[in-house]
């Protein structure tokens, strides 16, 4: 019996990748728009560590990440170690360690997490995660600018048609308190929720004696979804529950407020959505391109993630992975291109030197002093060449 023949060592893992020079340029360049573009809304840029204590990166409502997050031994402690699988509760923890207790913070951060698992079947296992996060602020208008700043996120990336998703977690866990539900029960009923499957919910109900009232609430639940005009139509049908209401409201603010800053976004909601609920509290929101298959971006309300390391914080946030927006991001436009000869003429180092400091790409020929034939440099992406003159050197426009 032969032995299977072993993969190539040469091959990388499912899920990884090498990001060559065009797309790490354009990566690059989206990365640096985008941090810039924080830094004007006030949004300072920290750096969380790849690694932590498992605890830190899984405490409390992080603790669905358990799956998605790569574990190790660390030899100098002993201890488990994680390496992040999402930013957030880092920020969570930065924040928690480093500011006053009614302090409004924002916070922004780019770089690689690593995933266990890809998100997608075929997809990344080490996205290159750009976000940022707001602290201290309950009210919707700290949900209002974090949206607001995801979508220029999008528009600063260049993809057209956008179409904002919203939801409130806050609205299906008001129907399940209303039921007297709590731990395992009430989240049972969530989970249900969370999958859409409407017959188990309506089994769930009757199984628990939950009433025809809360079964109808659920049922209603189930087709709130579409344009504005929905949030009336739960207010009419769901206005009973005080928590539905604030919800509402929440939303009422954000959508109205939205519609006037960018009216061509296109927005929809889906008020049964609660993806993620164990970990956020109210809005959450996800952004799609033009495809729209998986969302581009997307965040949400989460203000008992900080309870964990020792302050309960309001926090909102959003966070995207820029590879999947490199497919269609134009070409960035590259600095002009010089040829210079091989040498070490100390006028010809100067020459080269100042062309780099005024913005030229300037490529030293380490072998030949020949300027190579005007088809060859183009084809090489060359615009200009080094050529010395009694004045010194100077550079010679190729023809076009």
């Amino acid at each position: 019996m032969t032995r299977p023949e072993s993969p190539p060592t040469w091959l990388l893992p499912s899920g990884f990748e090498d990001v060559l020079p065009a797309r790490t340029e354009a990566l690059e360049y989206c990365r640096r728009a985008l941090l810039d573009l924080y830094a004007q809304w006030g949004y300072h840029q920290v750096i969380p560590p790849l690694v932590e204590h498992l605890e830190s990166l899984l405490t409390g409502s992080a603790a669905d990440l358990d799956l998605q997050t790569w574990k190790l031994l660390d030899q100098d402690s002993g201890r488990l170690v994680g390496l992040r699988s999402d930013m957030t509760p880092q920020m969570a923890r930065i924040d928690a360690q480093t500011s006053s207790a009614k302090e409004l913070r924002r916070l922004a951060y780019a770089g690689t997490v690593l995933r266990a698992r890809p998100d997608l079947l075929g997809g990344s296992r080490a996205p290159f995660q750009i976000g940022a996060e707001l602290f201290g602020v309950d009210g919707p208008e700290g949900d209002l600018e974090v949206l607001s700043l995801m979508v220029e996120s999008l528009i600063h990336c260049a993809v057209p048609n956008l179409l904002l998703d919203i939801g409130h977690v806050g609205i299906s866990q008001a129907l399940a308190d209303a039921a007297g539900l709590e731990g395992a029960l009430r989240a049972d009923l969530l989970q249900h929720v969370e999958r859409k499957a409407w017959p188990d919910v309506r089994a769930w109900l009757r199984e628990h004696h939950c009433g025809t009232e809360l079964s109808a609430d659920f049922d209603v639940l189930s087709r709130l979804h579409g344009e504005f005009d929905v949030l009336e139509q739960a207010r009419q049908r769901l206005g009973h529950h005080p928590a539905v209401c604030a919800a509402l409201d929440a939303l009422h603010f954000v959508w109205g407020a939205l519609r006037v800053r960018y009216p061509d976004l296109a927005i929809q909601c889906d008020l049964s959505e609660i993806h993620g609920h164990r970990y956020h509290t109210g809005l959450l929101f996800s952004l799609f391109g033009p495809q729209r298959g998986e969302a581009l971006a997307s965040g949400g309300r989460y203000d008992d993630i900080g309870a964990a390391f020792g302050r309960r914080r309001a926090a909102t946030g959003f966070s995207l992975d820029l590879k999947p927006l490199l497919r269609d991001f134009p070409a960035t436009e590259r600095a002009r291109q010089i040829w210079a000869p091989a040498g070490t003429d100390e006028l010809l180092w100067q020459s080269i030197q100042e062309h780099r400091r005024a913005g030229y790409a300037v490529l030293q020929d380490l072998v030949s002093q020949e300027i190579p034939d005007q088809q060859t440099l183009r084809a090489r992406g060359f615009d200009a060449v080094l050529i010395r003159e009694q004045a010194g050197w100077k550079i010679r426009q190729l023809d076009l």
